[in-house]
This record gives C-alpha cells, sequence and structure tokens, in this order.
C-alpha cells in the first residue's frame, strides 16, 4: 500500500488551499483518490467546507 499527496482548492475570498495525504494502491485511478481526499478534508474541518468552486490535483504517488 503506498500513498498520495493531494492539492485541494476552495475557490472563497481568501482562497482556501489545502494538502491531505492518504492512502491508496497502486491501481486506484486520480478520481478515486481525489474523492477520498474530499471526504478526510471534510472530516478533518468537522463535517462541512466553505462554499466555492473546488479544484484538486494529485501532487505525489508513492507505491
Amino acid at each position: 500500500m503506498g500513498k498520495a499527496i493531494v492539492k485541494l482548492n476552495i475557490a472563497t475570498y481568501a482562497g482556501e488551499e489545502y494538502v491531505v495525504e492518504l492512502p491508496c494502491k497502486k491501481e486506484d485511478v486520480d478520481e478515486i483518490i481525489i474523492s477520498r481526499a474530499w471526504k478526510k478534508l471534510k472530516e478533518d474541518e468537522g463535517g462541512s467546507l466553505p462554499y466555492g468552486h473546488r479544484s484538486a490535483s494529485i501532487i505525489k504517488r508513492i507505491d
């Protein structure tokens, strides 16, 4: 089992930017990893996130 580092952006007035590290498998597709990253961020932030356009990118995958 490897891990992935994902950068998440929420376009609020302040321009919220987060970096999340999470476990992943070598065969996991990018969309699944990004979806898990949003879920983990929401849990870490207490169950809610600010409104705004959201974007995400995988910075690094370690297998």
